[in-house]
Order: C-alpha cells, then structure tokens, then sequence
C-alpha cells in the first residue's frame, strides 16, 4: 500500500513501475463534478451537471443523468425526475501530460495514460419560493479510490441547494461556479508540496464559506473512510536520502479535513532524521487546499493504482446580508454547491512543480503584499497608484513556465464569464509566458466605489516536464482598502508670520503616491478650503502663498483625477501661526535701472510703540545681490532682470520673530532688434535696375513689458560696401530714419549697402534721458545695375542656355509650373540649372520661396 523506504535501486524500479501504471487503463467509472444552476428569472433555473469521465470508461453518450428536486430534504416522496440533456461542445479532454508522451498532450481511450475528460449536462426547472430546494443527481459510476471504502460499489452523489425563500421574502440567486481553470482532477506530485483549489466566482455578490466534506452515496448518506497506515519512518527526498520519523502513531482514519496521506516537517535539515506531523491545510476563505503527498504506491494494476487516487469533496456555502423591516441587517443562507474532485498521486521523479509566485510592489505605493504558502495576497488603498510585480520560476531551471488566467474583464460578463477584476480596479499584464522566467504586472488604481471589495485572480503555472507536466494552482488575492495619502508641505518645519506683516508662507499639497503609473504620469486636483490668507483664485493649485492676518489651519484635498469625478479625495492640513512682528520698511534709491546697474536699497525696522529694540538683517538670496551682503542693513544691488529684493528682520529680544518686507527693483528690457526689407521699382522702371525703393519694417521685439516712463529709441542707416561689380567702397554711414516702425529709403546707385538699425531703451521720455546698452542688426540689399532676360534658349550653343534670375534670389526654393498650372520642376536650392528638360517652347510660370518663407513669382518664355 506503501511506498517503502529501500535502497536506491528499488526506488529506481518503484519510479519505472509508477510510468508503466500511467500507461494502463484506469478504470471504467466517472471521476468526479459538481451540480450548479443558474437563475433565469420568473422562479426557472437552468441546472449544469459538471462530469470529469475516466477517458478509458463509460463514455459521455451512455451516461443519462436525471435531476432530482424537492423542499423535503431527503425524506420522500419527490416529484419526477427530469432528465438532463448532455450540451454539444461541452466535451473537453484534459492535458495533464506533455505533448511528446505516449499520446501526446491530452491521451484519452483505452490502453493509454489516466486522463479525464469534461462533459456538461443541462435541464431546466422552476423552483417556486421555498425555505430550501435540494437538487441532487446519483450516477452509478464511482471508481476505487485509496481513501474511500468499496468506493467502486457506491454512487457519485451530486448535490446543490437553493434557498429563495429567506427572511420571509423572496430572493432570487445563482449559485456560485467554480473556476474552470482548476482541474477537479488534478494530477499531483508525490513529496512535493502542492496547492490545489475549488474557488468559485459569485454572480450576486453574495459572502462565500468555503468547506471540506465527506463523499456521499445518496441523500445524507455518507461514504465510509479508510485507515491508512504506514512505516514509521518516510522518505522526504533523496539523493542523499533523508527520512522524517512519524513516531508510533503510524496509523490514522482519513477524513474529510485529512482526505490524504500529507505532512509537514520539523526538526533539523536533513540528512539528519527529521519529525513528521499529518498536516493538510484547507483555507475556507479561498477554498485552497495545501498539502505534500507522502504515500505513493507503485504498481500497474488497478488495484495497486487506486492506492495512489483519493476523493475529496469541497463545498461553498453562500450567504447574503439583507436588512429586515426594522432596519436590523442578518446574514441569510441562500444556497450551496458541492464539487467532488479526485486527486491522482504520481512520482515526478526529478520534475519539480513550479514555486510561487513572488509579489514585489515600488517605493511609495503603501501596498502590503503577503506570499503565503497557498495564495499572494496585495492590500491597496483607493485612489492610490499601485503597481505590484509578480515573478514565476521552476525549480528545475531548463523547464518552461506557461502561465494560463481567465479573462478579467470580458466586455459581457456572464455567470459562466464572470468578471475577476474591472479594469477600473486594475489590469494584469503577463510578460514573457512559456519561457524559464514569466513575469506578470499588476497595475492598480480602484476608487473609493471599491473600497472594502476583495478582487481573486486565479493562475494556473505549469512546466513543460515529462511524461508529466509539473503544476501549481494560485490565487492572487486583491483587496482594496480605503487609504489617506495626503500632506501638506509647508516652506519652513515651523510655520509662522508676523502679525500685519502680509508675509506669505508657501504651502504645497503632496500626495504620498507614485508620480507615474503604466509610464503615464499620475494627474491630480487640488481645493483648498475657504481661509484666513488664502486667495481665492489658488483654491485649485498644488502649491500656493497664504498670507494670514491670524492663526490659522490651512485644509486641502487631494483629487485622483484619473479616477471617476468626484470618487477618490484625500484630505490634510497645515497649522500657520501669526506671531507680532515690527514694522520693516525697504526703499530703493531707483526703482528702475538698466541691466547691472546699481540700485542702493535702505532698510528700517520700528516698533509702534517707540521702544528701543535691536534687530538683525537678512536678505534673501537674489539676482544682483552678493552673498557679503546678505546681512547688511543697507545694501547695494546690481540686477541683471526685475528682482524682488526680500529681507526678514528679526528682533532680537523677542524671541526672533521677526517681520518681512520686499522691494521690487525693475530691470528695464532689452531690445531683440529685427526687421525686414521690401524692394520695389521706381515709376517706369524695372525691379531688376536701380533706383530700387526699399522699405524697412521694424520688427523688434522687447525681452519684457516696457515699464512705464521708457521708451524706445530707434536709428535707421546705411552704408555702400561694394560696388556692382563687388570692389569694396568707403561711403560714410549715413542716418535715413529715427521711425519706430516703418523707414523708405531710395537707392539709385548700384551696389551692396549695409542696412543697420540701432535700438536702445530710454529710461524716461525728456531729451537726455538715460539710455540702456544699444543694440543692433545689420542687413545688406543689393542694387542691381542690369536687367534679368525673360527669354532663354537652351540650344547648347553656350549662350541663354538656362533660365537664369537675380542674384539675391538664387539659392531659394523654386517651383516651375506650365501654362496649365501644372508644377513640372521643384528646387529646393535653385542655382540657375534648369535648361528647359524635354519641355516644349512657351511661356512657363516660377514661384521662388526665400528662406524666411516670403514668396516672389513670375514668368519666363522657353525658345527653342
């Protein structure tokens, strides 16, 4: 019945043995299943019976279930049973194995590897309000098992309840359906430790208790259990060998809670002699079941095989809260499922099962997560961006990890297709699948709507190990907690100001969560209360100035904007307090300079009261002002742009409070001196010949607002340079215009002249006013002494064979167009190349684009 502990040769034969038995046929019975309905309103149900077959039995065709229902309980006479009807498609053979062992991934007939497969059976039935429905199905079909007396003579005994009568009043439900991702006949690994499950979703929101109990044959009729036995020592692992000593109690009855030869070790690490204690852990919360196989029993008959097979039933109770008609709320049974599973032990020899998962979150997500030995359980907080990271692994480190999960959030949901987690919850993304290391993310950012909601991901890991595939079940538990991240930052760790100083203490609203999640930045809002000090037009900013005229608590909440409006807040305040300050007075001897110029600014500090008192100076660091100066009364400034010069005086013999005071010294703005330059012919000539007329626009621009009392000053010149044929020329620089916005100038003499505007602010409008540094932009014009052809004739003789345009304006964008408007030529860089293509002779239109996007067109006639 037990697999001894030997020498190294018999495990090696005993491991063979455990191959050859996979390969025989099993047994020709059912394996398992479970009974669930589901409501279809007006008091009808549809029922799904569940059966996992033995591939090598009776097949789905020869299996007739009938419903059986009743308000009686098990005492009779019932109403006739209704036949159930087997659903097209629902068959589903399992792949326990991998795909290259003898056939293949999902074997299923006889002679070949113990597998299962799944059928669904369907009837309708109308259920009118009742304290409590019982439906139950019997099959005549269980097989032997290790755990079960004469199991092969009993019944599969399938049962479900509904109770739509509570409290006196009527309810409807649906029963709760368990994960199709676990196997209600999963293959598991002998000495390895292991997590199955029985989970289900709820369709109603109702709260789930999870149980094991014992198999029934029929109504109330539960199965006998066996008595296992075994040596007093048990192997634990080898090589090197190493044994656990059970003690004398080698002997025991298994039980629903003990369905399973399991135990859990003590003592020191081997290859000293360790302590076994039965241990076979159940959560009843998630329906998981823990556990590490200690029996295994070779052998290829079925007898021997059924040693290593055991019936373990799981039960879900549910129950709804309901509130009675004088208010008080009670917890009501609604229903309850059972689903009888069927463990196979086998030897995975040197296959490991894949570990758990392990759950990481980032710096500043307050997530809690705990890795327990069944199930990763994350505890985040609404309205906070989380994202926690799971990582898969083997033990064996060649094998292949394939990570398999419902859909979360299917755009329909359905009792069969439930949603595991909104998308406004959080989403998963798995990376990596079916290779050594998959990793997956967690991405998380539920509202306040989800606060105390528990969200269950079901995972299924398995390797790519032979014959048989290594295979851990987990659940990812996600509960949303209601959480507050906010504070409030102020300037100083002591905020205070100075009574009827008007100083302002800087306040900046902080939510304590990351500042990104999914590579997008985190958005929040902010309002501020209604306070003493606070402007109304930054009631919506993040950091603002309070300048309070008496102590005051300055409150704020912190808006998640990426969650639904008005859904996610957080809350935090801040405790300024005014304190009495002297009178503080800073003037400058000019409140406007140009740009580095001095400014001396003297400071006072006085008491209202005319008492003497002594006072220290401390100037703020700012542009202009040198760190020697820091602690002056009086100092001397030097700004490079408009500076707000701000000094703290503290008295002293009071505690240090001291008051503030600024003075704004204004650094008048420079000029970015710009302008244009248009050309036009005189009456009666061409462009292309002088005199030309030019038109110079001012486009300056300053760095700043002019402050009042400046004005701008502008000088208009030119200066011949070169002559037309480009000899360099000494004319004098010549003033033409002191206009601040347009200049015409006539040129009749051809040639390149420079065209030079100067700019200065003036500090003040009376002649001799102060001017700032000048500044200055040149631009050359051409004056053209010859005329441009319109005509050219490209017939190779050396002579107008191109289409040739001024000088100034090659290099330019140039497009050709035909007389139909058709563009047949496009330069970016013309340099007088075209020489007509294959064009024939005639008139062709040109649209030359400088460089500052101005355009210029005309026409040109093509002779051949």
């Amino acid at each position: 019945m037990k697999k001894l502990l030997h020498t190294t040769c018999i495990l090696v034969i005993a491991w063979c043995l455990s191959l050859a038995g996979m390969q025989s046929a099993a047994a020709s019975h059912l394996q398992g299943g479970q009974l669930t309905y589901i409501s279809l309103g007006g008091n009808q149900y549809k029922f799904q019976l569940t059966v996992f077959r033995d591939c090598s039995g009776i097949a789905f065709s020869n299996i007739a279930p009938k419903l059986e229902y009743r308000t009686t309980g098990c005492i009779g006479p019932w109403p006739a049973p209704v036949p159930m009807t087997l659903v097209p498609g629902s068959q589903k053979i399992g792949d326990p194995y991998c795909a290259t062992a003898p056939g293949g991934a999902s074997p299923c007939g006889t002679g070949l590897a113990t597998n299962y497969e799944t059928g669904i059976f369907e009837a309708t039935l109308t259920l009118p309000p009742a304290a409590e429905w019982t439906m139950s199905v019997s099959l005549s079909a269980r097989p032997e098992v290790g755990n079960l007396v004469s199991a092969d003579s009993k019944n599969l005994y399938f049962e479900a309840k509904l109770n739509n009568l509570v409290g006196g009043r009527t309810i409807v439900n649906t029963s709760p359906q368990y994960e199709q991702l676990n196997a209600a006949t999963p293959f598991v690994c002998w000495k390895q430790d292991t997590q199955i499950s029985f989970a289900t979703t709820e369709p109603d929101g109702d709260s789930l208790v999870y149980s094991l109990e014992t198999p029934l044959n029929t109504c109330s009729d539960p199965l006998t259990y066996e008595r296992y036995t075994s040596t007093r020592f048990i192997l634990v692992s080898e090589p090197p060998v190493c044994v656990a000593d059970l003690g004398p109690n080698t002997s025991g009855l298994y039980s629903s809670t003990f369905p399973l030869p399991s135990y859990s070790f003590t003592g020191p690490a081997c290859p000293a002699i360790r302590t076994a204690v039965p241990t076979f852990a159940f959560n009843p919360t998630l329906g998981t079941m823990t556990f590490t196989p200690a029996l295994f029993t070779p052998g290829n008959t079925t007898a021997l095989q059924a040693k290593n097979k055991y019936a373990v039933v799981g039960k879900v109770t549910e129950w709804r809260r309901l509130t009675n008609a004088n208010g008080t709320t009670t917890a009501y049974k609604v229903g309850s499922v059972r689903r009888d599973m069927f463990i196979v032990v086998i030897d995975c020899n040197s296959n490991l099962t894949p570990g758990p998962p392990i759950a990481t979150g980032g710096p500043k997500t307050g997530v809690t997560i705990v890795n327990s030995r069944d199930s990763t359980f994350i505890t985040a907080y609404t309205c906070n961006y989380t994202e926690v990271r799971l990582r898969f692994s083997d033990p064996n480190p060649t094998d292949l990890l394939k990570v398999t999960y419902p859909e979360l959030d299917p755009p329909v949901p359905t009792p069969l297709k439930p949603t595991y987690l909104p998308e406004d919850v959080a989403t998963f993304q798995l990376l990596g699948n079916n290779t050594k290391t998959p990793a997956a993310i967690l991405r998380i950012q539920p509202d306040v709507a989800f606060i105390g909601r528990t969200f269950r991901i079901p995972v299924k890991i398995e390797d790519n190990g032979c014959p048989v595939k290594g295979t851990t079940y987990r659940t990812i538990v996600l509960k949303i907690e209601k959480g507050n991240f906010a504070k409030v930052v102020p300037s100083t760790s002591n905020p205070f100001v100075c009574a009827g100083s008007g100083a302002a203490v800087t306040l900046s609203a902080s939510p304590f969560r990351p500042d990104s999640v999914g590579n997008m930045p985190a958005q929040y809002g902010y309002r501020w209360a209604a306070a003493n000090g606070l402007n109304p037009a930054d009631s919506t900013k993040q950091t603002l100035s309070v300048r309070p005229t008496q102590t005051t608590r300055y409150k704020v909440r912190i808006l998640g904007l990426s969650f639904r409006a008005g859904t996610c807040q957080d809350t935090a305040s801040v405790l300024v307090r005014v304190v009495p300050l002297p009178v503080v007075r800073a003037v400058a001897s000019k409140t406007l300079v140009c740009a580095g110029e001095p400014a001396v600014i003297s400071a006072t500090a006085t008491r209202t009261d005319n008492n003497q008192a002594v006072y220290s100076y401390q100037w703020q660091p700012a542009n202009g002002l040198t760190a020697a100066d820091l602690d002056k009364q009086n100092i001397t400034v030097r700004p490079t742009a408009t500076t707000r010069y701000k000094l703290t005086v503290s008295s002293l013999n009071n505690l240090g409070c001291g008051d503030t005071t600024s003075v704004v010294v204004r650094v008048a703005p420079t000029l970015n001196v710009a302008f244009k330059a248009d050309s036009a012919a005189t009456s009666g000539r061409s462009i292309m010949e002088p005199p030309i007329q030019f038109t110079f626009t001012n486009q300056s621009r300053a760095t700043g607002a002019l402050p009042a009392g400046t004005v701008s000053q502008y000088k208009w010149s030119y200066q011949r340079l070169f002559d037309s044929k480009g000899q360099p020329v000494f004319d004098k620089e010549v003033t033409f215009s002191t206009d601040a916005a347009q200049a015409p100038l006539l040129l009749s003499i051809a040639g390149v002249y420079r065209i030079k505007l100067t700019a200065a602010v003036a500090l003040g409008t009376q002649t001799g006013a102060e001017s700032c540094k000048e500044t200055v932009m040149m631009l050359n014009v051409r004056v053209p002494d010859v005329k441009t052809p319109n005509v050219f004739t490209p017939n190779g003789d050396g002579l107008n064979d191109t289409f040739v345009i001024q000088t100034e304006q090659t290099g330019n964008k140039m497009q050709i167009f035909n007389r139909w408007g058709r563009k047949i030529r496009d330069y970016e860089n013309y340099k007088n190349e075209w020489n007509g293509d294959e064009q024939p002779a005639g008139v062709y239109y040109y649209l030359i684009t400088d460089r500052n996007g101005n355009t210029s067109k005309g026409w040109v006639e093509l002779a051949r």
